[in-house]
């Protein structure tokens, strides 16, 4: 999920578009990584030192990480390392931006250590799913603090776990909004309910993406929105709200309702509690997700 975030902060530093971004992050399947790439992030070369070989490799038939170790920018053993060890989806997008000519290696290696600063983040952090730092880098992107900022993170955190598990993970978080009222042209919402307290939950978005983003869960090809992609939409929905109510009772003792799912079209719908619209970029298209009074 670290990809994800770190592409909107390259995207809000000026350091791609949106378009770059949404290009890397669907070639970045079929990218592999360089010894480059993985020596800038793990702090054993600079970009510098990478693009001094990169020229040199021009003239002589030799490996990237021969050469490195023969001008002693890096050992043996730290080339087995970089090697061997998998690398993380970041680095992925990185090595995509920079295999685009989007970005150079030092202003991929700039804008990594910038980013790992910002968010007080060192490399064992980033490596694999941790939820805690996961939790951190969202709730100060979405700007999440007071009595209800845990309940906001955790669902949020959970969200765009589910969604790269169940639809993609060719997205961008974009900056959320409070709002008062939605409206698209396709809505699926339902409510949580804890005790007296109802808690709205909804996706939105136009028709086109709606039937995309219903095509990716159920993995079959659909052409028009009708009541199968409600239902496919909707039950991604309650999977997720699902899954967060039952969180909530283990790690809370909260114990959390929800009701049927309603589906509104081309209609807009008032709030009178605080309500955010977090915007999902994807491939496809933009998708909506309203949280109220959480």
């Amino acid at each position: 999920m670290f990809a994800q975030f770190f592409g909107s902060y390259l995207l809000n530093e000026g350091l791609v578009t949106a378009a770059q971004l949404a290009k890397a992050l669907e070639e970045k399947k079929n990218t592999k990584t360089r010894l480059g790439v993985l020596a800038i992030n793990a702090g054993y070369m600079t970009a510098g030192q990478v693009e001094f070989i990169h020229q040199v490799q021009s003239t002589v038939d030799k490996r990237i990480g021969d050469i490195a170790v023969e001008m002693g920018f890096i050992t043996p053993e730290q080339v087995e390392e970089l090697l061997t060890k998998q690398p993380q989806d970041y680095l992925i997008l990185g090595q995509t931006l920079v295999n685009d000519g989007v970005l150079t290696n030092a202003q991929f290696e700039k804008a990594l250590n910038d980013y790992k600063s910002f968010n007080a983040l060192s490399e064992s952090d980033l490596n694999g799913d941790k939820t805690d730092k996961l939790e951190k880098i969202i709730a100060q992107f979405y700007n999440v603090e007071g009595e209800s900022a845990p309940r906001y993170t955790n669902y949020l955190t959970l969200l765009f776990k589910n969604l790269i598990r169940f639809v993609g993970d060719d997205f961008t978080p974009m900056n959320a909004t409070a709002v008062t009222e939605a409206e698209y042209e396709n809505t699926v919402g339902q409510q949580i309910i804890d005790d007296d307290k109802k808690s709205y939950t909804a996706i939105c978005c136009n028709t086109d993406v709606y039937i995309k983003f219903a095509e990716r869960f159920s993995e079959e090809k659909l052409d028009i929105a009708d009541d199968f992609v409600n239902a496919t939409v909707g039950e991604f929905l309650n999977l997720h709200n699902g899954l967060y109510i039952v969180n909530q009772s283990n790690e809370f003792g909260n114990e959390l309702n929800l009701d049927p799912q309603e589906f509104i079209y081309n209609k807009a719908i008032n709030f009178d509690k605080i309500t955010i619209d977090v915007p999902i970029a994807f491939s496809f298209g933009t998708v909506h997700f309203i949280i109220s009074n959480l």
